[in-house]
C-alpha cells in the first residue's frame, strides 16, 4: 500500500497534473511523500512541494527529506515560509534540520526562527552532530519530588501542547536535580494524594550529553526504555532522547555499517553526487584488494615448481580462497555485532579470539574430513594428496575464524570503528594467508 502510494504520488507530479496531486497528497502521510520526493527531478520536487499547505505534517515531510532533497527544495523555498515550518517543528527535529542547510542559510535562519525555538535549537547545536546532546528533545516533563500524583496529572494537561512525547514524569529535587522517575501509569494507578517521591524509581538509567548517539541507543534497547534522561555532571536534566529518535540512530549506524562494511564508505545516492566523488571513496578499499591479489599471485608463482609437479593443486586454490574468506567475513561479522550491542564487552581480546578460533577448529575438522574424504576416493592412488589438502584446508579455517575476529577487536581497542574490517581488508588479509598456508602445507607433506 506503502509503495503504491509514492509511486502515484511520483507519476501525478512528473505529469504536472496539480489537481489530482493535490487530493493525493492529502490522503498520504508525511513520510510517504517524503519517499515520492526523492525520486523526482528537482523541477518536480518544487512542484510538489508547492501544492502542500503550511502545517505540521508539511514540516515532518521537510524534515524526513535526505540531505540532497532537503538542499534542494529550501533553495526553491520562499525564506518566509521555510522559517514558518521550521517554527512548526519540535526542538530536535528544527535543529536537525538546520544543521542539515547550507553554510549560507543557517545563520540566517536561527536569526529568524522564534526567540524560544531560537534559544532551545542553539542548545542542542552547541553539541557534538552524532551525541545524546545533538539528538535529545531538550523540553521534558519534570515535577519536583513534593508534588502529588494530583498535581501531576494537572501539570499534565497544562503542558500536553509542549511536549512531544511523554513517556515518564522526571522528579527533580530542590536543586533541580534529577533525582527518580515514575511513569504515567504510576500517577494514574495510585490515589491523587500520593506523593511522586514515596513512587518514583531512584535508579535512574540516563547518559551524558557527550555520550555517542550509539550508546544512547544501545541503553534504550538494552532497558527497554521509550525515552533516556540526558545529564550534566551536576545530574541537572538537560533533555531526552525519545524512542523515535533511537530508532532513527539504530537505522542511520546499521546503514553506515553496512556501507563501510562493503568498503564503500558515506557514498552518494545512486541518483545524484559526483561519480567522481564516488570512484574517490570506493577506490581505496578496492586497492586494498588488489594488492591483496597481487600478493596472492606472488605466492603462486613462489610454488610454480610444486604447482607443475602435482598440477591437481590448481584446481583447490578457489576452495582455499572462499572459503577461508567466508569463515573470515563471518567471525568478523559476529565480531562487530557483538561490539555494537555491548556484548563481550568484559572478556578479554584473547578470550575472545580463543573462542572464535575453537568454532573454527570445529568447522575446520568438518570441511577438512569432508574435503580429504572426496580428494582420497578421487586419487586413490595418491593419499597424501587428501591428507594435505584436508590438513590445509583445517588450518586455513582456524587462522581464519582468528584473524576475522581479532583484527575488528584490535581496530575497536585503537579507536577506529571496527566495520571497516569485514569489508576487503579481511578478505583480502585472509586470502593472502591462505594461499601461504595451503601451498606451505601441500609442499611439506608431499615432499615437492
Amino acid at each position: 500500500m506503502t509503495e503504491a502510494r509514492v509511486e502515484i504520488l511520483r507519476r501525478l507530479a512528473r505529469r504536472g497534473a496539480t489537481p489530482q496531486l493535490q487530493r493525493a497528497l492529502k490522503k498520504s502521510r508525511p513520510v510517504d511523500i517524503a519517499a515520492a520526493v526523492g525520486h523526482l527531478a528537482p523541477a518536480e520536487q518544487r512542484l510538489l512541494f508547492q501544492q502542500l499547505p503550511t502545517s505540521s505534517e508539511t514540516s515532518e515531510v521537510l524534515f524526513r527529506l535526505s540531505d540532497d532533497d532537503l538542499r534542494s527544495i529550501v533553495r526553491a523555498l520562499p525564506f518566509e515560509r521555510l522559517v514558518l515550518l521550521l517554527d512548526l517543528m519540535e526542538a530536535d527535529d528544527e535543529a536537525d534540520v538546520i544543521d542539515r542547510l547550507p553554510e549560507d542559510m543557517r545563520e540566517k535562519v536561527l536569526a529568524a526562527i522564534q526567540s524560544e525555538d531560537k534559544r532551545l535549537v542553539e542548545e542542542i547545536l552547541a553539541w557534538p552532530e552524532d551525541s545524546a546532546g545533538g539528538i535529545m528533545q531538550p523540553i521534558a516533563f519534570r515535577l519536583n519530588e513534593s508534588h502529588t500524583c494530583r498535581d501531576a496529572i494537572a501539570a499534565l494537561h497544562e503542558q500536553q501542547e509542549h511536549l512531544e512525547n511523554i513517556f515518564y514524569v522526571y522528579v527533580e529535587n530542590e536543586a533541580e536535580q534529577l533525582v527518580g522517575v515514575t511513569s504515567l501509569r504510576a500517577l494514574l494507578t495510585h490515589p491523587p494524594s500520593t506523593v511522586l517521591r514515596d513512587i518514583m524509581t531512584l535508579d535512574v538509567i540516563s547518559v551524558s550529553p557527550l555520550d555517542d548517539q550509539e550508546d544512547v541507543a544501545r541503553v534504550a534497547s538494552r532497558y527497554d526504555l521509550l525515552a533516556v534522561p540526558v545529564v550534566d555532571e551536576n545530574r541537572h536534566l538537560l533533555g531526552i532522547v525519545t524512542i523515535d529518535d533511537v530508532v532513527d540512530v539504530i537505522k542511520e549506524e546499521a546503514l553506515e555499517d553496512m556501507m563501510l562494511m562493503a568498503g564503500v564508505g558515506d557514498a552518494p545516492a545512486a541518483s545524484s553526487g559526483s561519480v567522481f566523488i564516488a570512484a574517490r571513496q570506493r577506490i581505496l578499499w578496492l586497492g586494498v584488494t588488489l594488492i591483496g591479489g597481487i600478493g596472492i599471485s606472488e605466492v603462486v608463482g613462489l610454488f610454480h615448481g610444486a604447482l607443475e609437479k602435482q598440477a591437481v593443486l590448481t584446481g583447490f586454490i578457489p576452495v582455499m580462497l572462499g572459503t577461508g574468506g567466508n569463515v573470515g567475513t563471518q567471525a568478523a561479522t559476529v565480531a562487530v555485532r557483538n561490539l555494537a550491542l555491548g556484548q563481550d564487552a568484559d572478556l578479554s581480546l584473547a578470550t575472545m579470539v580463543f573462542r572464535e578460533a575453537r568454532i573454527g577448529m570445529l568447522l575446520g575438522a568438518a570441511f577438512a574430513v569432508t574435503l580429504g574424504g572426496y580428494t582420497l576416493l578421487r586419487w586413490s592412488d595418491q593419499p597424501l594428496i587428501g591428507l594435505s589438502i584436508g590438513s590445509a584446508l583445517f588450518m586455513i579455517v582456524v587462522v581464519a575464524a582468528g584473524v576475522g575476529t581479532l583484527v575488528p577487536l584490535s581496530l575497536h581497542r585503537l579507536g577506529v570503528d571496527p566495520a571497516v574490517a569485514t569489508g576487503p581488508f579481511v578478505t583480502s588479509t585472509i586470502d593472502f594467508i591462505a594461499a601461504m598456508v595451503y601451498f606451505t602445507m601441500t609442499t611439506l607433506i608431499l615432499g615437492l
